[in-house]
């Protein structure tokens, strides 16, 4: 029986990332999932649980799950930088995941965005990416 979800790798991904001194002091708005609250500082992180795809075995399970994360900023050159900063933390890292193996932590896409204007009317620019975090369980 699976003891856990797709919820320990999620904490994994914001400790790893909260783990960077670089990237947390870039980020005045903080790191939050799904949608970031109102009238919050640029630049921020948003990560979001794209899909999550369990590989059962007799004796174990995979969990192979893509996380977006994006960086909003004010302008491009700190979107871009800190995208470098999130993919420095992420890629290749060895996730702590409670009661899972971490096998792999990849990014795998970027992420097609572009400047949008917010409800103040400022232009905000959007980078990110698609990571891939695979874990192992023995049931």
């Amino acid at each position: 029986m699976v003891t856990s979800s797709s919820a320990p790798a999620k904490r994994a991904i914001v400790q790893t990332l909260r783990a960077s001194a670089p990237l947390t002091s870039a980020i005045a708005g903080g790191i939050h999932e799904g949608i970031a609250p109102r009238k919050i500082k640029y630049p921020f992180i948003v990560y979001q649980l794209a899909s999550s795809v369990y590989d059962y075995t007799q004796t174990s399970v995979m969990l192979k799950m893509l996380f977006d994360i994006s960086v909003f900023a004010e302008n491009p050159v700190d979107a871009n930088n800190i995208d470098a900063l999130i993919s420095q933390a992420l890629n290749e890292a060895e996730l702590s995941v409670d009661e899972q193996t971490s096998l792999l932590c990849r990014r795998v896409s970027d992420l097609p965005t572009g400047p949008d204007i917010d409800s103040e009317g400022k232009r905000i620019y959007q980078v990110g990416g698609s990571y891939s975090a695979w874990t192992y369980q023995t049931l």
